[in-house]
C-alpha cells in the first residue's frame, strides 16, 4: 500500500505529533460548555446525563428479551473476540435471532458476533434524544450489545460526531487524535477499510508497524450511565469489558451534513450500502433474498443506522 504510506509519510515530515490533552469529565455540561469541546474537536466524558432514563434499569437481557426475542438483528462477525474485517470485503455481517443471542450470553458462551443493530424505536421512552445535537440535520443511532472481552478493530468516523452512551457494563476506549494519523498505518483509500488501521494498541506489533510506537493512546472506561463525546476523525478501538448494553448516535451539522448526505446518495447509486460516516460494510453476508431489516420506519429526529453502515462500538 506504498500509496497511503507515501502520503502519511509526507505528512510526518512537514507535521510534528503532539499529544492530546487529557479527556476532562464534566457533569451535565450546560450546551454552552459543551459547544467549547464541540468547535475544538475535543473528546469530553459526560456524567449523569441519563441518570434519570429508564433505559438504565430497562436494559437488561431478561427485558430486553421479552421484547425483542423474536427480532431479527445484524451481528458483526468475530474471531476470538475481535470483531472481523477485511481489506477487499471491510466488515461483513450476518443476521441472528435477538433471543438467541441474549441466550448464549446468559449461559456465558461467546456468540462469534458483536449485535450492532438499527435504532429499536420501542427503546424511544427509555432514551430520549440527546440535547446537545438535537437540533442537527442528519443523525442516526445504533444499539450494541457484546460478550465481555468483545473489541472492535481501531478505525475512526468522517464527518460525522458521535456521542456514546453506556448503559450496562463496562466499555474500555482507546482515541488517538486526528493528528496521530500519519503514524497509524491507515489502510488503503481504494480498500473496503479506508477508515480502519492495521495498527492494534491492544496487542502492538512493533515490529510492522514501528512508527506507532511513538504515539500513547488516551484510556476511557465508562461506566453505566456514563457518555463520551468522540469528535469526527478522532480513532477509536473499543472493547466490552463486561456484558454491555450501549447505544450511540451519530450526527453532522452544517456543511458537514451535506457532505455526509452527498456519500450517502453517491454510495446508493454505486450500490455499495449506507457507509455515510467513515466505515465500508459492503459485503453483507445474509442472501441477498433475506436482508436485515430490524426496523422499519424509524420516528421523527431520530434514524436508525442502516445495516449496511457505521461501526463505531
Amino acid at each position: 500500500m506504498p500509496g497511503r504510506d507515501l502520503f502519511d509519510g509526507l505528512l510526518r515530515a512537514v507535521r510534528r505529533y503532539r499529544p492530546p490533552p487529557p479527556i476532562p469529565r464534566l457533569v451535565r455540561p450546560s450546551i454552552e460548555r459543551f459547544e467549547a469541546f464541540h468547535q475544538a474537536s475535543l473528546p469530553l466524558r459526560l456524567d449523569g446525563l441519563v441518570d434519570d432514563w429508564p433505559g438504565l434499569t430497562n436494559w437488561s437481557l431478561p427485558r430486553l428479551r421479552a421484547r425483542f426475542a423474536d427480532r431479527t438483528v445484524s451481528v458483526i462477525p468475530t474471531k476470538q473476540g475481535r470483531t472481523k474485517g477485511d481489506a477487499r470485503t471491510g466488515v461483513l455481517h450476518e443476521s441472528v435471532r435477538f433471543g438467541d443471542y441474549i441466550d448464549l450470553l446468559e449461559r456465558g458462551v461467546e456468540p462469534e458476533a458483536y449485535l450492532a443493530a438499527g435504532w429499536l424505536p420501542e427503546l424511544d421512552d427509555d432514551a430520549p434524544p440527546l440535547e446537545y445535537c438535537r437540533g442537527a440535520p442528519w443523525q442516526i443511532s445504533r444499539f450494541w450489545l457484546g460478550a465481555p472481552q468483545t473489541s472492535t478493530l481501531l478505525h475512526r468516523e468522517m464527518f460525522v460526531e458521535n456521542f456514546f452512551v453506556q448503559l450496562g457494563g463496562r466499555k474500555r476506549f482507546y482515541l488517538y487524535s486526528p493528528a496521530a494519523t500519519p503514524w497509524l498505518y491507515s489502510y488503503p483509500l481504494r480498500s473496503a477499510l479506508p477508515n480502519y488501521s492495521r495498527f492494534d494498541p491492544e496487542q502492538p506489533d512493533y515490529e510492522r508497524f514501528p512508527l506507532s510506537r511513538a504515539l500513547q493512546p488516551l484510556e476511557v472506561i465508562l461506566q453505566p450511565g456514563d457518555a463520551l463525546y468522540l469528535p469526527s476523525r478522532w480513532w477509536h478501538q473499543v472493547r466490552s469489558l463486561d456484558v454491555s448494553i450501549s447505544f450511540n448516535v451519530w450526527w453532522a451539522a452544517g456543511i458537514h451534513s451535506v457532505v455526509v448526505r452527498a456519500v450517502e446518495f453517491a454510495r446508493r447509486v454505486r450500490r455499495l450500502g449506507d457507509d455515510t460516516y467513515g466505515h465500508v460494510m459492503t459485503t453483507p453476508s445474509a442472501p441477498p433474498t433475506a436482508p436485515v431489516r430490524l426496523d422499519t420506519q424509524p420516528p421523527a429526529g431520530r434514524c436508525a443506522a442502516s445495516e449496511d453502515g457505521g461501526f463505531s462500538g
